[in-house]
């Protein structure tokens, strides 16, 4: 009877002092965890969502942060094989041009709508096209000038190179700002990667 009695009182020790420390450990460790995870879930979900911040308007204004912006977001999708390629092909395409879904999650997480990414990128190329007829031009003057001054051409010819340095000077007056030019002239390395030759 005693042996019984022992063991009853061992058993309501052990559930006291053992079995409920070890449920409430056990209680309390899913209710971190499920906590925790719904922390990271919800921090998952968030990111995953497009940025507040998306540029849509649809302007061919040269801002030159704006068109910073957009040379580096080119630059970002540019090192990515899948969207090097799509990205190339939607910037030479018409405007409208549908933009492929892959590309535009690449375009909303760099803070682009498509169609607005599209109208700077075609602005930009008309400032490039612009730009390469000046450095024609600007060829054009130095060669002329280099042979008249070495006497290989006549003295007269100065008054053709004046009239390609006015009509140089009209240009950059009249089709671009020299704030543009300026701009095409550091960057056109990377224009060219993305225009279509």
């Amino acid at each position: 009877m005693a042996k019984v009695s022992r063991r009853k009182k061992f058993l309501r020790v052990a559930k006291r002092k053992l079995l409920k420390p070890v449920i409430y450990a056990v209680g309390l460790s899913i209710f971190l965890y499920l906590v925790v995870g719904n922390v990271v879930l919800q921090r998952k979900v968030i990111q995953a969502q497009t940025p507040r911040f998306l540029i849509t308007r649809i302007s061919d204004t040269f801002d030159e942060t704006e068109f910073m912006h957009l040379l580096l977001t080119a630059q970002e999708i540019l090192k990515m094989p899948k969207a090097s390629t799509q990205l190339v092909d939607f910037a030479n395409g018409p405007f409208p041009e549908a933009c492929p879904n892959y590309l535009k999650q690449q375009l909303n997480r760099m803070n682009w709508e498509p169609q607005a990414f599209l109208v700077r990128v075609k602005k930009l190329f008309g400032m490039y096209e612009v730009y390469d007829r000046i450095a024609r031009l600007d060829d054009t003057i130095s060669f002329l000038q280099t042979e008249v001054d070495e006497g290989r051409l006549p003295y007269a010819i100065n008054v053709q190179i004046d009239m390609l340095k006015k009509e140089r000077a009209a240009i950059i007056g009249k089709d671009i700002s020299q704030e543009e030019y300026n701009f095409v002239a550091e960057y056109n390395g990377l224009i060219l990667r993305l225009k279509k030759l």
